[in-house]
């Protein structure tokens, strides 16, 4: 598991806003992000951008399939496995934002609700420092 959430730190884009991986376990995925000017999507509300928080929904959702798609795919070949993991995508995405994304830090959390042969469905959720429910999303992703 450490490989895998070293792999997520490390992609550019997360990175680049300090989106990191807190967590992985069989039942949900755990990331974090401070809150930065640069994040900011109403400068009059100094909250967070709408964009960031569906970018944050969408990677904790698409982890927690990528971790469930691959105890799915036990017993396949190792090269199969990476093969379908590695084309992992979002089919659907719907989010519902809550409130306003107020906060110094904020928490995602992703589920996975069900997995089948090649399509996993899940759960997201994100909470700011004071554990208030900004934002909930529900995903299908391809493997």
């Amino acid at each position: 598991m450490q490989q895998l959430i070293d792999g997520f730190n490390l992609t550019p884009f997360n990175q680049h806003i300090g989106f990191r991986v807190t967590g992985i376990d069989a039942d949900e995925v755990r990331a974090s992000l401070d809150m930065q000017p640069c994040l900011v999507g109403n400068v009059f509300k100094q909250i967070l951008h709408g964009g960031v928080i569906a970018t944050m929904l969408d990677n904790v959702g698409g982890l927690a399939a990528l971790t469930a798609a691959y105890v799915r795919l036990k017993g396949q070949p190792r090269e199969e496995k990476m093969r379908r993991i590695g084309q992992l995508g979002t089919i659907d995405m719907r989010i519902d934002y809550l409130r306003p994304g107020r906060g110094t830090r904020f928490e995602a959390i992703g589920r996975v609700v069900r997995v089948g042969s090649k399509i996993c469905a899940t759960q997201m959720e994100l909470r700011n420092d004071s554990g208030e429910l900004i934002a909930t999303g529900n995903a299908v992703f391809h493997y």
